[in-house]
C-alpha cells in the first residue's frame, strides 16, 4: 500500500487547487517574504501560508516546483496519519484495532484513489486537526491536563495558520463535547486551559503580528471570515440547504467506501453500542464526530474534503464492530463476503475491458498491464472463494492492486488527454511565442492556474497582473478587449476566453 502511494505520482498534470498552492509558494520564494501570501503579485487572503511553506521545502528537496514536489507533502501527511491512528489505537484498544483503524482511513475510496494524489491542502490539514483531537483525548485519559490543553491547542493554532477559521470550531466543539460527556467541564475554568489558550494565541497572534508589519490585517481577517460564513445556510437558498441535508451524510458514506461497509453491516445493532460506550476511545470518536459533523451537515457550501479528519472517528465504530462480529447473526458476514466476491470479479472484468476502450489505445503495453491486473483480481477472487472468512484481507489486497492498475493506466491516460494536459501544452505554446519578453495577465483576469504554474516553471519567474499595456510586453487579455491588437493565441477558459497579444 505504501509503495502504491508513490507510483506515477508525478504523471498526472496539475489541476483543481494544486497550481494555486504552487503559485503562492513560488511567489513567496521569489519575493523572499514567507509571511505574506501573494498570487500573481496581489495579496492572497483566503488561506494562511503553512501549507505553502511545506511546498517550498519540498521544492527545495527536488530542486524545482515539479509535480512530485507539490504532491509529496500530501503523501507524507497520509502516512503520518496512518502512524498516528495506529499508535493511538494500539495504546487505547489493541494493536490489531490500531492496524485496521489506520488502514480504514487510507483505504477510503475518495482518499486512496483521488486526494492522496493531489498537492492540495486537505490531507495535511486533516492530519493536524485529527492530531489535535487525538492528543486531547490521549492526555485527558492520562489526566495530564497541561499537556492536554497545550499540545492540542498548539496543533489547532497550526491548523488555523494552514486553513483559517475552521480550526476554531473544530477545537472548541471537540473540547466542549468531550469534557461535558466526561463531566469534567470544570477544566474549562482551570489554569491549564488558560495555558492552552495562551499557546494558541501565542502561535496565531505571533504570525498575525508579523503579517501586520507588511500589510493591514483588515482585508486578511475579513476574507478568512467570509470564506467560512459563505458555507453556512445563512448564505444559501432553502432549496440548496434541504438538498445538502439529504445528500451530505450519503456522500460521507459513499466517500468512505468500501470501509464504510463495516460500519453499515456490523454496527447496526443495539448490542455493539453498549460495548462502544464502555471503550473510551470509541466513545470519544462518536461524541466528537457528531459534535463536529453537524456543523458541516447544516452548511450547504461544505464539501467532503472539509471533514476528512472526521472519517477515522466514524470508521472506528465499524472497525471495532467488525472485530466483535463473532456473536452476530451469520447473514451480516455472509453479505460482506458476497459483496467482496462480486467486487473482485467486477474488477477483474473491468481490467480486461480497458483493452477495448479507445481512450487507452495510446498506452504502451496495455495488454500486459490490464492482463496482469485481471489475473491478480481473479486470483484474489479464487482465494476469497476458498477462504471467505478472510474476506477483508482479500478486499484490502484488491484495493492495493486496483491502485497500481490506476497508476499504470488511468494516470497516464490523464497525462495523454485531459484538461490539465491541454493547459500544460498551452503554457508551452505561450512561452514559445513570448520567449524572454515580459509576460503579464491583464488586470485581475482569470485563466487556468495550470497555465500560470507551467509558465512560471518554464520562465523561471512568476507571472503577475498588470493594469497597463507595457510596450514590448506580451499580455493575456480578455478576448475582444483590445481589438486593435491581433490575437497571437487563444487561451480558452470556462469563465471567459482570453487571448495573447503583444503590446507595440
Amino acid at each position: 500500500m505504501l509503495l502504491s502511494l508513490f507510483v506515477n505520482l508525478g504523471v498526472q498534470p496539475v489541476y483543481l487547487e494544486e497550481p494555486r498552492r504552487a503559485l503562492i509558494a513560488m511567489e513567496m520564494q521569489e519575493n523572499g517574504n514567507y509571511i505574506v501570501p501573494r498570487q500573481l503579485g496581489d495579496f492572497y487572503y483566503k488561506k494562511p501560508p503553512v501549507f505553502n511553506w511545506l511546498i517550498i521545502g519540498s521544492a527545495a528537496l527536488f530542486g524545482e516546483y515539479n509535480r512530485w514536489a507539490l504532491r509529496l507533502p500530501t503523501v507524507l501527511s497520509l502516512i503520518l496519519t496512518l502512524l498516528l491512528l495506529y499508535q493511538v489505537g494500539r495504546r487505547h484498544l489493541s494493536a490489531d484495532f490500531g492496524r485496521l483503524w489506520a488502514l480504514s482511513y487510507v483505504f477510503c475510496g475518495a482518499i486512496y484513489f483521488y486526494f492522496s494524489m493531489l498537492g492540495e491542502i486537505d490531507i495535511f490539514y486533516s492530519l493536524i486537526t485529527l492530531g489535535s483531537m487525538l492528543v486531547f483525548f490521549h492526555y485527558e485519559q492520562k489526566e495530564r491536563w497541561s499537556l492536554m490543553f497545550a499540545v492540542s491547542y498548539g496543533l489547532a493554532a497550526v491548523g488555523l495558520l494552514t486553513k483559517g477559521l475552521p480550526s476554531i470550531p473544530f477545537l472548541g466543539l471537540t473540547v466542549l463535547s468531550w469534557l461535558i460527556y466526561q463531566k469534567r467541564w470544570r477544566l474549562l475554568f482551570s489554569w491549564q486551559h488558560l495555558l492552552g489558550i495562551m499557546v494558541f494565541v501565542g502561535i496565531a497572534g505571533g504570525y498575525l503580528a508579523l503579517y501586520n508589519q507588511y500589510n493591514s490585517l483588515d482585508n486578511y481577517l475579513a476574507d478568512l471570515f467570509s470564506e467560512s460564513v459563505g458555507r453556512t445556510a445563512v448564505q444559501n437558498s432553502l432549496g440548496r440547504t434541504m438538498e445538502h441535508l439529504f445528500t451530505f451524510p450519503l456522500d460521507t458514506l459513499k466517500d468512505t467506501l468500501p470501509m464504510s461497509l463495516l460500519l453499515l453491516l456490523f454496527s447496526t445493532h443495539r448490542g455493539i453500542w453498549r460495548q462502544i460506550r464502555a471503550q473510551p476511545l470509541l466513545a470519544f470518536s462518536v461524541v466528537v464526530f457528531l459534535a463536529n459533523f453537524v456543523v458541516y451537515w447544516l452548511a450547504p457550501g461544505a464539501k467532503q474534503r472539509y471533514i476528512y479528519m472526521l472519517y477515522p472517528l466514524l470508521l472506528s465504530v465499524g472497525v471495532y464492530a467488525w472485530q466483535e462480529r463473532g456473536a452476530l447473526a451469520r447473514w451480516r458476514e455472509r453479505t460482506f463476503q458476497v459483496i467482496v466476491g462480486i467486487l473482485l470479479v467486477v474488477l477483474s472484468l473491468g481490467a480486461i475491458a480497458l483493452n477495448v476502450v479507445p481512450a487507452f489505445d495510446f498506452l504502451p503495453g496495455r495488454v500486459w498491464i490490464t492482463g496482469l491486473g485481471a489475473l491478480v483480481f481473479a486470483g484474489l477472487a479464487f482465494l476469497h472463494f476458498r477462504k471467505p472468512a478472510l474476506a477483508l484481507n482479500w478486499l484490502l489486497f484488491g484495493l492495493v492492486a486496483g491502485r497500481f492498475l490506476f497508476a499504470f493506466a488511468i494516470l497516464p491516460q490523464r497525462a495523454h488527454d485531459s484538461a490539465g494536459q491541454f493547459n500544460t501544452d498551452l503554457a508551452h505554446e505561450i512561452q514559445a511565442i513570448a520567449g524572454e519578453a515580459p509576460l503579464y495577465m491583464y488586470q485581475d483576469g482569470r485563466i487556468s492556474y495550470t497555465v500560470i504554474y507551467e509558465l512560471n516553471r518554464l520562465r523561471g519567474k512568476t507571472v503577475h497582473f498588470n493594469k497597463d499595456l507595457e510596450p514590448g510586453s506580451f499580455m493575456m487579455v480578455p478576448e475582444g478587449e483590445f481589438p486593435a491588437y491581433e490575437p497571437l493565441l487563444e487561451i480558452p477558459f470556462h469563465d471567459g476566453d482570453f487571448v495573447l497579444i503583444q503590446v507595440k
